[in-house]
Parts: structure tokens; sequence; C-alpha cells
């Protein structure tokens, strides 16, 4: 390279150099950038705290249960002669629903009945005659146990008479018969169902550690599909923890008089497990994660403190703070995400 293209390029990077240093000079005149709005108070919304009680409450699902259910079966084997019952009937206690065919067991029981008479005279002879010594014990211990034996026969052929007709267990509705006049039947033809349902029973499991937390005699709400919220109240607990769910099996009841709530339905079961009298409930958006736990931002006067809190139930759109805040305490419910401690705000 030429000494003369040497001088051009050193001529040119001094100029260059001498149009760039008004740039590089420190300018006093211009702020930091956050200079001008380090002091600026935040705008925020807060809430007083207020002391309130809160419901820890379990949310499950339960199955409705008669009050009463049996499936219906004969004790016997035999024809059908009368059905005495409508489907979907009201029937009573006691009364008779179905009678199966006894015509040889009533011509069994004539029998025995006048057998019967034949002895008990005949028992009553021999009494006589061995009150005076004309007839030895032997001969009136056998005509004793003919008696008995005759009643013995007498009283199964009632038993087996009663067999032969079905009667309602209790008061209810009976379902859909499964027979006809006239069918022959065993006992294991099913006949129809009957159940109680003027009262139903919800039954639900819920897990383990409730278990101490709910009592007999507590009160659950439950909704069935298209029905109205109810109460029911809890009457039994099963006293084993399921093996396999970890849960606990319960059952309340609830008043059914119009018959509306059906067996076998769904249910969706809310129980409050416990209330807490001294707890503080708070939008979640003023709760703070932190690295070891959650705060919040308490106001004071134009500025924020920062408050650690221990916080309980969450629900929709609160939560429950169980530590670190007191009655009248001013907390920051919006803005929260431009805070820091000991910021300044305005309302």
């Amino acid at each position: 390279m030429k000494k003369k293209d040497i001088i051009y390029i050193i001529f040119g990077v001094v100029i260059l150099g001498l149009l760039a240093w008004p740039k590089l000079k420190p300018n006093q005149n211009v702020q930091a950038p956050n200079a001008s709005k380090k002091n600026i108070p935040t705008k925020v919304n807060t809430l007083l705290v207020e002391q309130m009680a809160s419901e820890r409450k379990i949310e499950t699902t339960g199955n409705i249960m008669a009050d009463e259910e049996v499936v219906l079966y004969p004790e016997t084997q035999g024809r059908i002669v009368k059905i005495n019952f409508a489907e979907g009937a009201q029937v009573k206690k006691g009364e008779l629903l179905l009678k199966i065919n006894d015509s040889d067991l009533q011509a069994q029981l004539k029998k025995a009945t006048a057998t019967k008479k034949l002895k008990e005279d005949t028992e009553k002879r021999n009494k006589t005659l061995l009150e005076k010594g004309a007839i030895s014990n032997e001969l009136y211990d056998i005509a004793s146990t003919e008696l008995s034996s005759i009643n013995a026969d007498i009283d199964l052929l009632k038993e087996q008479i009663r067999k032969t007709e079905i009667r309602a267990p209790f008061n209810g509705v009976i379902g859909l018969r499964n027979i006809s006049e006239g069918s022959y039947v065993t006992p294991t033809t099913r006949i129809a169902a009957l159940q109680n349902i003027n009262q139903i029973k919800v039954e639900f499991s819920v897990p383990e550690k409730y278990a101490n937390t709910i009592q007999k005699g507590s009160i659950v709400l439950f909704t069935t599909e298209g029905k109205k919220q109810l109460q029911a109240k809890i009457y039994a607990i099963e006293p084993k923890i399921d093996d396999v769910t970890r849960n606990v099996i319960m059952r309340a009841i609830c008043a059914n008089p119009k018959q509306e709530i059906l067996p076998g339905s769904f249910a969706k079961v809310s129980i409050v497990a416990s209330t807490n009298t001294n707890a503080y409930l708070i939008p979640t958006q003023a709760i703070v994660p932190i690295l070891k736990g959650q705060k919040v931002y308490v106001a004071q006067g134009d500025s924020v403190i920062e408050r650690k809190v221990k916080t309980g139930v969450r629900k929709d759109d609160v939560i429950e703070v169980t530590e670190g805040l007191k009655a009248g305490d001013e907390v920051v419910v919006e803005g929260v995400m431009y805070l820091r401690n000991g910021a300044k705000i305005r309302r």
C-alpha cells in the first residue's frame, strides 16, 4: 500500500472519531429511565378485612336407595292359582300378594285333624284308666306320644300351607311382575320387587381423612337430576375404612312423601365437615406466591407492607386466611403485581 493511501485512511478515521464524540459524551440533562417514575404511586383497590365463619365442605357423589327393598321369591314350588296385586300399586304389610295351589296339603291337614281328635280321646281315656290303675304307664305313654306326633304333623302341614302364600313384608310399592296365573314356580322364580320409598337413603363415601370430622346426625345436602337441593341426616357410618378406596361409606335418610326421588338415582352430595369461626375470606388474586409460602400487601397510609399469611380452604373466587391477618387490615386486591414492600399507592 502506498504511503499516500495510508495517510488518507488515518485522516478518515480521525474525522469519524470527531463526528462521533458528541454522541459518546454523557448528557448531564438526561434522567435515568425510571428516575421520573420511581416515586409515582401505584393505583390499587383494597378490601377491609372482616372476621367471618368459613365452612369446610366435602363434595362427593352418592346413590339413592329405597328405605326398604326386597325381591319376592316363593318358598315352595307349585302352580299359581291367584295373583292379588296390581303392578306399581301400593300394598300394606301382611297383604296377600300371591297364592300357590295347596289343595293336596289342605287334604292332608283335614286327615291329620281328624286323627288328632281320635288321639286326644285315646289319651284322655288312658289317663283315666292309669289313675284307676287299670293300665300300665307304658300304655299311657304310647297314647301321649301318638298325640304329640299328630300335633307335630299338623304344625308341619300348616307351615307348608303358609309357604304357598306370599304376603307383603312391609308397606310399599310393588314393581312389575314376572309371572302370570297358572305359571309353575319354584323357589328360584322371581315374582316382583317391593320397595318402601316414603323415605329414601343416600349412600356415599368420603376420604378417610374426614372420617373423624363427620358424625351420625350430621346434615348433608344432595341433588339428583332435575330435582331441587334436599337435606338428609346421616344415620349410619360403616365402622371400617375400605382397603382399596381408603374411603368410609356413610348413609343418610330423607323423607320422600311424594315419592318423587326414585331409588337408583345418581346424587351429588355436599357435607359441611367443619366450620372455622375465626377465618378471613379475601379474593384469591390478593394472594402472592413466594418461595416459602404466600403473602399479601397490607395498606398503611399511602404505602404498603408485605405480610406472610397461611391459607385454608379455597372456594370459587375467595380463599380462607387462617394466619397473618386481623380484623381491620386493608388488603390490596387489585394492582398487586406492580407492588413491592414499601411501595407508594393511591386508591
